[in-house]
């Protein structure tokens, strides 16, 4: 490339300059100019932006602007002057909401909004963008790093295009700005105007740009690139993936973290964000996500949401994702391990973003559909006895408030069991939880050590009628630390790995589903292996 050789040119000019010169004073400027230029030349022979280490924010690192300042500093000269004498304004409508601009300036703030441009997509690796946040807290920023006269790689564009595409959907104005709004911001906008327009050429969407941008054009390497894309067919719109939100799980945190869930998956993703409400439940939706085409959902809310979601897109080929926003937040615990505990959001995004079709089992009870856990006595106690504001206030703490009131009360139930096809027995249990999954935190379920979502099986524990308060904390403490109490004798806990289970009583049945309470007169409850798709990534 024909810029390389300038860059290269300069820096050995400089730096023989510099070897030549009698003065220490002229010679260490000029050996700085040599090294800058040489690495900047590196960086565009190699196709390497990153060593520009811009940050997401817009921001270039203290120590590179150090590094860079001859470079730097000659560029900013250049482009401010092309700016003022350029023969087309700084930012030019293309479209409805969709805007084509060289680099902005805290100036421009103002005219955006105006606009109702709300989102920035900068593909220049070498300047600072604006510190957005400072500037407007209703302005979004995304940045593809790209190097002046080249192509960003296909995964960055396709990226650029997703994230534009879901601002607008937004209702969000975008502007797509580079140096000098000419080549690199133009290739992004033409990628876009083809995803929204397949029925168009490559040619015509950049004189649709040209019609309004007349100094818009792209180099014979970018308009390769972009043909490349095009012709692959990697443009072709897709139906977009569903985001599934229930805006009152957790006490809110979906209103609290939208925005940086939003503009997390927006890159890499066409999203459709749908809300539930009173009227209209998770359920509701997840039909209609799989009715209008779409291949994934993504279902944010507490596990009851959770379990919602996942019912419609059992035995279909829909690709199922979480992200956990209630107070347990058990099965992303479950699947994603403990660090989900501590960060739930962020863990759940990286599953999203690098997960693999997994196939996981479920289970229904009386055909409802099981994701975690069936139990009646102390799971269910503790459920129906956590108040929502005291799971608000203390999060966990109101669980284990509530079981040790149940254990505390000490009832039991006199039931008849049939397990698989086995014969019908009677069985008297204080507490009986069926498990498909459950973190180590669900410590009712863990008579068999953590349930798999992945054997084919179902894991029955049940904890017998005691006496005493003393002999229910024992119970409690075999399944906490299993191992300490694996020789013991007369153990008061049991577990047994089964495939089906029919529990009846002579009165009416409370119990509880994934987080959720039910009375039934019976219960039925089946495993069903292999059912439910979910990424989940690949554990390092």
């Amino acid at each position: 490339m024909f810029i390389v050789k300038y860059y290269l040119g300069g820096a050995l000019a400089a730096l023989l300059l510099a070897y030549f010169s009698q003065s220490v004073f002229m010679a260490i400027p000029l050996a700085w100019i040599g090294l800058s230029l040489t690495a900047v030349g590196s960086a565009y022979l190699l196709q390497k932006p990153a060593i520009f280490r811009k940050k997401q924010d817009g921001s270039i690192p203290f120590y590179v602007r150090w590094l860079f300042i001859p470079f730097l500093v000659g560029v900013q000269l250049y482009n401010a002057w092309a700016r003022k004498h350029d023969k087309v304004p700084a930012i030019q409508k293309i479209d409805d909401d969709l805007y084509l601009a060289c680099r902005l300036f805290p100036s421009d703030v103002e005219y955006l909004q105006g606009q109702n441009v709300k989102a920035i997509l900068d593909v220049t690796a070498e300047f600072d963008g604006l510190d957005w946040t400072a500037t407007s807290e209703e302005l979004t920023y995304l940045n593809v790093p790209v190097l002046d006269h080249q192509s960003p790689n296909e995964e960055d564009l396709l990226s650029a295009v997703n994230w534009i595409d879901n601002q607008r959907r937004a209702k969000r104005g975008v502007v797509v700005h580079c140096a000098l709004g000419r080549g690199r911001s133009v290739l992004v906008m033409a990628a876009y105007i083809l995803s929204k327009n397949p029925q168009m050429s490559v040619r015509q969407a950049i004189a649709k740009i040209q019609d309004v941008r007349e100094t818009a054009r792209l180099n014979s390497h970018q308009l390769r690139a972009l043909c490349k894309v095009f012709e692959q067919g990697k443009l072709t719109p897709k139906e977009p993936t569903w985001l599934i939100a229930n805006p009152v799980s957790g006490a809110g945190k979906w209103p609290e973290n939208r925005e940086f869930i939003e503009q997390r998956l927006s890159a890499s993703m066409q999203l459709k964000i749908v809300e539930t409400t009173p009227d209209i439940s998770a359920e509701t939706l997840a039909k209609q996500a799989v009715e209008s085409g779409a291949s994934m959902v993504i279902a944010c809310g507490g596990d009851g949401t959770l379990t919602e979601v996942a019912s419609v897109l059992v035995d279909t080929n829909v690709h199922f994702a979480i992200i956990p926003m209630g107070t347990a937040n058990a099965l992303a615990h479950a699947l994603f391990g403990t660090r989900s505990k501590v960060m739930p959001i962020e863990v759940a995004c990286e599953h999203i973003e690098s997960g693999v079709a997994t196939k996981i089992d479920t289970a229904s009870c009386n055909k409802r559909l099981m994701l975690l856990v069936t139990a009646v006595g102390f799971e269910q106690k503790m459920i129906e006895g956590a108040d929502r504001d005291e799971k608000n206030q203390g999060g966990q703490m109101a669980y284990i408030k509530a079981l040790w009131e149940a254990v505390n009360t000490n009832d039991s139930l006199d039931l008849l069991v049939t397990i698989d096809d086995g014969a019908q027995q009677s069985l008297s249990v204080c507490s009986l939880v069926v498990a498909n999954a459950a973190p180590f935190t669900t410590v009712l379920a863990q008579g068999g050590g953590e349930p798999d979502a992945k054997d084919g099986q179902l894991d029955l524990t049940w904890i017998p009628p005691q006496t005493s308060m003393s002999e229910h904390m024992f119970s409690l403490s075999e399944l906490i630390v299993p191992n300490v109490f694996v020789d013991a004798e007369n153990k008061n806990v049991h577990h047994q790995r089964i495939k089906k289970i029919i529990i009846n009583a002579e009165q009416p049945l409370n119990y509880v589903i994934d987080g959720e309470t039910y009375q039934d007169e019976a219960l039925d409850i089946r495993i069903n292996p292999s059912s439910l798709t979910m990424l989940i990534a690949p554990q390092q």
